[in-house]
């Protein structure tokens, strides 16, 4: 039996429905690495006393999910660039007394979406509907990557407008408009990303966040929702002839992109995403 075995959690409120346990524990059986990877259900309240507990009980890293992403920032010793200019964080490293702040949202999905799809972000045209925490971390990765242009559109288009000052501001040679569901024109769109939750399971399962005649063949449609794993929007894409990108790809990479930050080796992709899976269908 191992002297030592690192302890990891991710942090989120609630947190049962979670895939991020079952997706590290079969990264580390596959390793056979002294480790064990829990949920814990962290109430928002109690936030700074969570991350105290993972610098003091000398955890090796977290992950932080819904709601706490964006309100650790203030307690964490150091960020990433990219979590910085996001606002967010989605994954901690403890070194010594001090923990470590990076968003691996965003490159996780760009991972995915290239080694599913073969497609490069540089020189697209995306659009994004949303303009949430999610919204922002795809964006940051479509600006770095160096997308032509980028359109926001969200139901409230205040939000909108507000997240594309701040990202001209962190670009400021990047062509980024905003725009309100009824104004959406989708006619040179390359890539369109979905970062709402309409069309999730048990939220507004058999809805689109935008109109079926919005799509067409000629865009790649990524929807981050992967419960159910094929959504309403994801079939009308497909329907009309669309290249089509599964949420579940964006949630392996950016565990797998952890795991390799806190054990500094290669993550098993393909295990996690068949463990994953393999929960969503039960």
């Amino acid at each position: 039996m191992a002297d030592h075995i690192d302890m990891l959690a991710v942090l989120g409120h609630p947190i049962r429905h979670s895939l991020s346990p079952v997706m590290h524990g079969a990264a580390i059986a596959a390793l056979n690495l002294a480790a064990v990877y829990t949920a814990v259900d962290l109430p928002p309240e109690h936030l700074a006393q969570g991350l105290q507990a993972v610098r003091v009980l000398g955890y090796r890293g977290a992950n932080l999910t819904i709601p706490h992403k964006e309100r650790a920032l203030q307690w964490l010793d150091d960020c990433s660039e990219s979590a910085l200019r996001i606002g967010a964080v989605n994954t901690i490293v403890r070194s010594g007394d001090l923990l470590f702040g990076d968003n691996t949202d965003g490159r996780g999905w760009a991972r995915s979406i290239s080694e599913e799809l073969g497609i490069t972000l540089s020189g697209t045209v995306a659009c994004i509907v949303g303009a949430g925490g999610a919204a922002r971390a795809i964006a940051d990765v479509l600006l770095a990557s160096g997308a032509e242009q980028l359109i926001l559109c969200n139901r409230d288009v205040n939000r909108a407008e507000l997240l594309a000052l701040a990202l001209k501001r962190q670009y400021p040679r990047s062509d980024v408009r905003s725009c309100s569901l009824a104004e959406l024109r989708t006619e040179g769109v390359d890539l369109l990303v979905n970062s709402t939750p309409v069309g999730m399971y048990g939220h507004s399962e058999g809805h689109m966040p935008i109109a079926a005649e919005l799509l067409h063949g000629s865009m790649v449609v990524s929807d981050l929702v992967y419960r159910p794993r094929r959504t309403a929007l994801l079939s009308a894409a497909q329907q009309a002839g669309a290249a089509v990108h599964e949420g579940i790809g964006m949630l392996v990479w950016q565990g797998a992109l952890a795991f390799e930050q806190w054990f500094g080796v290669s993550a098993p992709v393909a295990v996690m995403k068949e463990a994953a899976l393999t929960r969503l269908e039960q």
